[in-house]
């Protein structure tokens, strides 16, 4: 009875019908534990082997592992006795050898939640498979607490010294600082590098740009890959150059090769994630919709925490602040180094006037991410609304020192100087926003802080002049609104109320225009300009984005100042990044700092 239920097992097994290997192999092994007579070794332990990976097959992990784990301890025992018998069905299921086994038993472990339990399984192995090393660098970089970059490191480079073309392994490592110029060397000096991959040497060069903060570098990179070989409108590359875009701030273009992405399919969460907060940025409120459409699932047991993520973004541009906290940090807790959830719990917090917890989160991303601009900029704004601003400085100093090729940093680092009452640092932030505009002359948040200064120094006409040539190639409605208020100022009404329904015609619920015209209509009544445009344009610089900030900062606790962080961000032709709102002048931290951060940079780039 015995063998005929064994073989009938074995044929389900090789049929893969799981679950039907379950209840026979459970009975056989029962009958062969009551009946020492007829049991021996052999059958007893390829009767668990069936046993045990069919429950694994079915996802029943937690028996699975007990079961797996027994099956480990018996095949020492065979192995003692030198059973040849063990060989045999090893080579018939290479699946269940030892590496394979204990590789089953860490996957248990890892879906369990039983991460360190599922890294010593993995360590006990002496001669790991590329497999298993991968799952082992998984395991420690994502969940290993204590565990170094360089043991890290070590498993993705075992990875790469077997499969040279496994990309996974030379992004980690590139993300986890090993030097790009290494990593090729390790890629080229591999036996097993197939001939005629050229590419690779730009596609490593390209994530060395990317974690290295050049992200308009890393973009072209990847473009030129994209324009001149084979792999021409790839959703990986395309996902890649977009990612690049989004990085550097340019969300127009972001959202243009996201988009052609997501295309290609629609279930690409490396695409999705950041499209869904670019189409934030560029005020697209209808698409964020649709590109959450594709992904609906009907058990949220199948959520991952990009999805969690997803639903998390859409709520925060439907004002639905509690319920986007709550997603966040459910898609915090199925993935801790999941970035965008991290960058917009960070935003969460500072809207709703939570800067101490905010400034956490965003120091916690630093040491994800510490290649992503957003971060620097939510702790410089935090600094800032605390008053924090030798914090702030030094923020904006390591910005500037990393974001080397970047217009982003050196005019955040300008418009936090120019709102200090020291007059030394307010000069020295005219250099910050030269060089900003140096790397890209139509950045609009450095067009617009450089309008500012213009005026702050009674040069009026040369702010006029400035942005009219920006509107000209680059329209933008905050850019229109502050040259009409100017405009106003000088006492050119008709000019005025052209740029401000322009600005409308972008933009028809722009607040900023619609209290402007009102002025003007004020102003033309009484035959002067009023004195709310008068004001208005005098507060119109990079640091204030919204001509009625009072307001904005009254707003219940329960509902984020989205001005808080500049939301509004960017280097792109068609939106506008503004700094974070400044502490007053008459803040006398302003003019007390002991060792100015500033005037270290200020000297690196006047050398």
């Amino acid at each position: 009875m015995e063998n005929a239920l064994f073989s009938n097992i074995k044929k389900l097994y090789d049929h893969g019908l799981y679950e039907c290997v379950i209840p026979s192999a459970s009975l056989l092994c029962t009958l062969l534990q009551n009946d020492r007579n007829v049991a021996t070794l052999e059958m007893e332990y390829q009767a668990m082997l069936y046993l045990s990976n069919a429950n694994y097959k079915q996802h029943n992990y937690r028996t699975a592992c007990n079961q797996l784990e027994a099956v480990v301890l018996q095949r020492k025992s065979m192995l003692r006795f030198k059973s040849s018998y063990l060989t045999a069905i090893e080579s018939s299921y290479p699946q269940f050898q030892d590496a394979e086994l204990r590789y089953k038993i860490a996957i248990c472990y890892q879906e369990l939640g039983e991460y360190n339990m599922a890294m010593s399984t993995l360590q006990a192995v002496k001669t790991r498979t590329p497999r298993l090393n991968m799952l082992l660098a998984r395991l420690m970089h994502h969940h290993g607490r204590g565990v170094s970059k360089k043991e890290i490191a070590l498993a993705f480079k075992d990875v790469l010294r077997e499969c040279p073309m496994s990309l996974t392994s030379i992004e980690a490592l590139i993300e986890l600082g090993i030097d790009g110029s290494e990593v090729h060397s390790m890629v080229v000096n591999a036996a097993a590098l197939p001939k005629n991959i050229e590419w690779l040497s730009s596609w490593i060069k390209g994530h060395a740009q990317m974690y290295g903060c050049k992200h308009r570098e890393a973009a072209q990179t990847f473009q030129q890959l994209n324009d001149t070989t084979s792999f021409r409108q790839n959703e990986h590359l395309l996902t890649k150059i977009g990612q690049c875009m989004y990085y550097y701030g340019n969300f127009v273009r972001a959202e243009q090769y996201l988009a052609m992405a997501t295309m290609l399919n629609p279930h690409n969460l490396d695409a999705l994630c950041p499209l869904a907060v670019v189409y934030e940025f560029n005020k697209k409120k209808l698409e964020q919709g649709k590109l959450i459409a594709p992904l609906e699932i009907r058990t949220t047991g199948e959520f991952s925490s990009s999805h969690w993520f997803l639903h998390a973004q859409l709520s925060y541009m439907n004002s639905k602040y509690d319920r986007s906290l709550i997603f966040t940090e459910r898609a915090l807790a199925m993935d801790a180094r999941n970035i965008e959830a991290l960058l917009l719990r960070g935003r969460l917090f500072g809207g709703l006037g939570r800067h101490k917890d905010a400034i956490d989160v965003f120091r916690s991303a630093r040491c994800l991410a510490p290649y992503r601009f957003e971060v620097y900029k939510g702790l410089v704004a935090c600094f800032i609304r605390l008053k924090w601003l030798k914090e702030a400085q030094t923020m904006c100093a390591l910005a500037v020192r990393y974001f080397r090729t970047s217009p982003r940093s050196y005019t955040m680092f300008g418009g936090t100087l120019f709102h200090l009452a020291n007059p030394t640092a307010k000069k020295s932030a005219r250099k910050f926003v030269e060089k900003a505009l140096q790397i890209d002359e139509h950045y609009a948040p450095g067009i617009a802080l450089m309008a500012s200064i213009y005026q702050d120094e009674g040069d009026t006409q040369e702010a006029i002049v400035l942005l009219r040539k920006q509107v000209a190639s680059h329209p933008h409605p905050k850019l229109f609104a502050m040259l009409a208020e100017l405009l106003s100022v000088d006492k050119d009404l008709d000019a005025a109320l052209h740029y401000y329904t322009l600005a409308l015609r972008l933009d028809p619920t722009f607040q900023r225009a619609l209290d402007g015209i009102n002025s003007l209509t004020k102003a033309a009544r009484t035959g002067k300009p009023s004195d709310k445009a008068s004001e208005s344009a005098s507060s119109s610089s990079v640091a204030a984005g919204d001509a009625s900030n009072a307001a904005s900062m009254s707003r219940p606790c329960t509902t984020p100042n989205h001005e808080w962080l500049l939301d509004c961000d960017e280097a792109s032709t068609e939106a506008l990044e503004l700094s974070s709102p400044a502490g007053p002048p008459e803040d006398v931290e302003s003019d007390t700092f002991s060792e100015p951060f500033w005037q270290d940079v200020d000297g690196e780039l006047t050398n």
